[in-house]
């Protein structure tokens, strides 16, 4: 009776990480965006984002739809180059049925086109990413700077 005990808790297990892991197939949006935006590609970026997708610049306006979301992007990286970025996740939590929202810290790192120093943005995100057609795609995208240091005193 204990060896059957034992095999149906192992059973158990391997099916809940199996659907688990059914659940969370294929690469997140972060993901997705972290490739693509080191490459420097607005297309790859925007793709990366669903069709009607919504992002906040940080500092800026909200771009809505895939093209606008380009379009944002594609702006940001005629003025830098970009060297690396990191999305550190926090934390998140799957919703109901293909949905996933997630919140963490990002650090890009770049130069200035126009003058060629380095330049280094530090943030934090909230983002609700769904899976459609198959893949992890960001349905709102809200990314923020750091507020400024404070002034010594």
């Amino acid at each position: 009776m204990h060896h059957v005990r034992i095999a149906s808790l192992v059973c158990g297990l391997w099916l809940c990480a199996g659907a688990a892991t059914a659940a969370n197939e294929g690469p997140s949006a972060g993901e997705c965006f972290s490739t693509a935006f080191k490459a420097g590609d607005a297309d790859a970026v925007a793709a990366c984002y669903a069709e009607d997708g919504i992002i906040w610049f940080p500092g800026g306006p909200m771009a809505q739809g895939r093209q606008a979301i380009r379009d944002g992007f594609a702006h940001f990286f005629t003025e830098m180059t970009i060297q690396d970025v990191v999305l550190t996740d926090i934390g998140h939590v799957m919703g109901e049925g293909d949905t996933r929202t997630a919140w963490g810290t990002y650090e890009i790192r770049g130069t200035d086109k126009a003058t060629g120093a380095e330049v280094v943005q530090r943030g934090r995100y909230t983002d609700v990413s769904k899976r459609i057609d198959g893949r992890w795609l960001y349905v709102v995208d809200h990314p923020s700077d750091d507020p400024a240091p404070s002034a010594a005193k």
